[in-house]
């Protein structure tokens, strides 16, 4: 076999045109052992595309003596010349050896000048682009015999190879052309671009523009392992390429299961697009979709046109259709519209606006049911959400939501969650910084109720909010809140009117390395102006309450041994204590204070209530002791127990309408564990023990098991008297073979008391189940997920979710990974993650 080296750019000498010089054994050396040093990997930024900086190409210099024809001295500089090299290794010693003892240094054609920097782009994923296409690119070949004219036209015949950076082709004959660049391939043609890979009987091809066209071939896309194969294929640059008559595919070639069939097909790779024309998409060897024209991403850049269909089927809309259209207008601002068909309610419309600006974002959506069937009334939501900030040192936004009537979400939405929506918001707010240390809120909430005859709280038309933080004047923390709100009730018969409270709060904190000690004094002076107040009762208050506490803790810790691992362990005994006078606060109305619920986050607060309409009498002492087992080498928590009560030296005499007052001298008692097990294995648990009653007001406890990806396990339950007591569970597991299930079970063990956050009374048996099934065939993936849920006494809510996934081309019917996410904690979306092969894996 004669190898044959194309080199560009290098002079010739002698009348068989062998290259002279140390580097053409360099390049040559090279064309045979690494890639090309023109292509390193590259960022890209996915959304707002720029063209990649360029650099000029590296100039060859020689000094060896020049011989030969002025036309040979021309064309040996020319771009894209070709040069022979043939057994020149002796010739080639000799004249180094001569250069040495003459003094001179051979020639060093391997260092470049240097260009202009170059621009790199942040991307979500590093993969590999070529530098730009520049004259001075080397152009390599080799063959069993070459013939040709120097300068003009090389053929290679038998095992024929030509190479050039991010591209190899072989063949049995390629015959190339100098002065057009352009490239003629016969017989068992094979070109790999990039790692994608064509092969047919012939090829034409232009190396500066990278424009050409394959007849017959079939192809491999290494970055989405797609592949098909076309009755022609032309290449239009770098980037693009446009396929007639022909098919795609992510399965294997011999029997693929789903096969895309396309007049036209063309792959923008820049752009991270396929589009094509008078397609029909077949599964099993049915043909099962007709597509007239349509667009699909290559990767995962956002791109405008019709999403996947979904489909599902829910016992209150009955068969349930959604077809998306989604409008990429512009990097940062985008719109989804999506017509909605249900057999049961008729036609919705929807659709959804999101924006984004270096100072602002937000988002307006809306649906809309012009005549439900089942109501014959018009139907409809609406949401607008809007961020700010940076505006003359003014932040805030909106959030304003409304539906037309109580039993909407009931209707269409497809959690238990969101069907049991009590509150819509109407909120507008702003703030600003004044000074270094001030702070203005301004605030405005309103809001709609539905699904409860209870009223709904009390709007603030507005909020005026002062706020001032000091920290270490002197050793001093000072934090001062200054507020003024108008209340509307939210019943026609209710108080209302202004609130002004301020609210001052002096700390002194000693932090020292084991321990530390926090006294602070605070002073709440409320003052209440009505506009209307229950009859019998004065419309102007004032209360002034001063607050005295002090939070001490200390940290102890030693080495110790837990099954057999080292860790560092500790114990940490804290004690709190609060004084808060009586006031008689009877009769203030109340706006906004509530009970707090009794927990660990609450053990250490001075009041029991939240709001600033009741400010607890107290006079209390609270313990609690925690203990932590952590690594001493990572310093990651691994266990962690805690335990602790409220003294109370007084009875509690502050209380809500209807509530009765605390009385016991001390409270019930928290405990609490969590930890990491290993394996993937982690628990969480709390309760509430009640020393009176020897009985257990509240528990919880969650289980989590997740041993490696795709194995999920969560067992958990949790009790409150008379309110909710429940077991639940939760998971995704192989089964074996291709198939997975998930699915979580939610059963309700209590038969008397209200639900406090759906509204709904207990009854013994299923809240809620999800139960679903997935089976991967590598190059597609099935799945159906059915849904049932209460959403009312005796009345329940059915969905069935069935999607097929293509890989590399789409889904297909009904979304069900916002259900899975929502009741399978650690559930995450599969995604098709578009890494390229390195050029360096499978090199030719």
């Amino acid at each position: 076999m004669l190898a044959v080296a194309i080199v560009l750019p290098l002079q010739v000498r002698g009348e068989a045109g062998a290259a002279t010089g140390a580097a053409a054994q360099a390049q040559q050396a090279g064309a045979q052992s690494e890639p090309s040093a023109q292509s390193r990997p590259v960022a890209r930024q996915p959304l707002a595309k720029r063209p990649a900086g360029k650099r000029r190409a590296p100039s060859t210099k020689t000094t060896g003596p020049k011989t030969g024809s002025t036309a040979q001295a021309r064309s040996a500089r020319a771009p894209g010349a070709i040069r022979v090299a043939q057994a020149a290794g002796a010739t080639q010693a000799s004249r180094t050896a001569q250069a040495a003892s003459s003094g001179r240094r051979p020639a060093d054609a391997s260092k470049p000048e240097l260009g202009p920097p170059l621009r790199l782009r942040l991307d979500t994923r590093l993969h590999e682009a070529h530098a730009a296409i520049s004259e001075g690119r080397p152009v390599f070949g080799s063959g069993d015999r070459l013939s040709g004219r120097p300068g003009r036209d090389t053929t290679l015949e038998g095992n024929a190879e030509l190479r050039r950076a991010g591209t190899v082709m072989r063949a049995d004959r390629i015959s190339f052309y100098e002065a057009d660049q352009e490239v003629f391939a016969f017989g068992n043609v094979r070109i790999n671009r990039d790692g994608n890979i064509f092969v047919g009987p012939q090829l034409s091809l232009r190396l500066d523009s990278n424009e050409g066209s394959f007849e017959s071939p079939s192809y491999f896309l290494a970055m989405y392992n797609g592949r098909g194969r076309a009755e022609r294929i032309e290449f239009l640059g770098p980037e693009r390429t446009r396929l007639t008559r022909a098919s795609y595919t992510t399965c294997e070639p011999d029997d693929p299961d789903w096969l895309l069939q396309a007049q036209t097909l063309t792959l923008d790779e820049g752009e991270g697009m396929g589009t094509g024309r008078t397609a029909t998409l077949s599964f099993m060897g049915v043909k099962f979709l007709a597509l007239p024209v349509f667009a699909f991403p290559l990767g995962d850049e956002r791109k405008s046109g019709f999403l996947p269909p979904t489909l599902s089927i829910n016992s209150r809309t009955g068969f349930d259709v959604v077809v998306p259209y989604y409008w990429n207008m512009a990097p940062n601002y985008d719109f989804t519209f999506y017509p909605r068909l249900t057999t049961k309610r008729g036609v919705q419309l929807g659709g959804e606006f999101r924006y984004l600006q270096p100072r602002y974002n937000g988002d307006v959506s809306f649906e809309l049911i012009p005549d439900d069937r089942e109501t014959n009334e018009t139907r409809y939501f609406y949401q607008a959400r809007h961020a700010f900030s940076g505006y003359g040192g003014w932040s805030g936004g909106w959030d304003v939501r409304g539906v037309s009537d109580d039993n909407y979400f009931v209707d269409f939405s497809r959690s238990i969650l969101a069907s049991s929506d009590r509150i819509l918001p109407r909120r507008f707010y702003a703030a600003r910084t004044l000074g270094r240390d001030w702070t203005l809120l301004l605030d405005v909430q309103k809001w709609q109720p539905i699904l409860d005859a209870r009223p709904g709280p009390y709007e603030r038309v507005p909020q005026i909010q002062l706020r001032q933080v000091l920290r270490d004047v002197h050793g001093f923390d000072l934090d001062t809140t200054i507020d003024a709100t108008q209340f509307v009730a939210p019943t026609p018969t209710g108080p209302e009117g202004w609130r002004i409270f301020a609210n001052p709060q002096l700390s002194w904190p000693v932090l020292r390395p084991g321990w530390s000690i926090v006294p602070k004094v605070s002073l709440h002076a409320t003052s209440y102006q009505l506009d209307r107040n229950i009859p019998g009762l004065e419309d102007e208050y004032s209360r002034v309450v001063p607050t005295f506490s002090i939070d001490a803790g200390m940290v102890f810790e030693r080495p110790a041994t837990f099954f057999g691992r080292e860790v560092t362990q500790t114990l940490e005994p804290r004690l709190f204590y609060a004084r808060t006078p009586f006031r008689d606060q009877s009769q203030i109305p109340v706006f906004d204070s509530a009970t707090t619920d009794f927990s660990f986050a609450q053990l250490f607060s001075e009041n029991t209530f939240v709001g600033h309409d009741r400010i607890a009498d107290v006079n209390q002492l609270t313990g609690a002791v925690v203990s932590r087992l952590i690594d001493p080498g990572s310093g990651a928590e691994q266990m962690r127990f805690a335990v602790g009560q409220r003294i109370y030296f007084s009875d509690q005499r502050v209380t809500l309408p209807g509530v009765p007052p605390v009385t016991d001298g001390r409270s019930d008692i928290l405990l609490a564990a969590s930890g990491e097990l290993g394996r993937g294995m982690s628990f969480d648990t709390g309760l509430q023990y009640s020393v009176e009653s020897k009985k257990i007001p509240k528990f919880s406890a969650q289980w989590r098991w997740r041993p490696s990806e795709g194995r999920i396990f969560n067992v958990g339950a949790r009790y409150r008297r008379e309110e909710i007591g429940q077991f639940d569970t939760s998971w995704r597991w192989p089964l074996g073979g291709r198939w997975t299930s998930m699915g979580r079970l939610n059963y309700s063990f209590l038969d008397s008391g209200v639900d406090p956050i759906s509204l709904i009374p207990n009854e013994r048996g299923m809240v809620e189940s999800v139960l679903g099934f997935e089976y991967n065939a590598c190059c597609w993936i099935s799945r159906i997920v059915m849904q049932r849920y209460t959403t009312g006494v005796d009345t329940q809510t059915t969905a069935l979710f069935l999607q097929l996934e293509l890989k590399g081309m789409g889904r297909i019917g009904s979304d069900p990974f916002d259900i899975l996410r929502r009741n399978i904690p650690g559930y995450r979306v599969p995604s098709v993650d578009y890494a390229p092969a390195s050029r360096y894996f499978a090199y030719e």
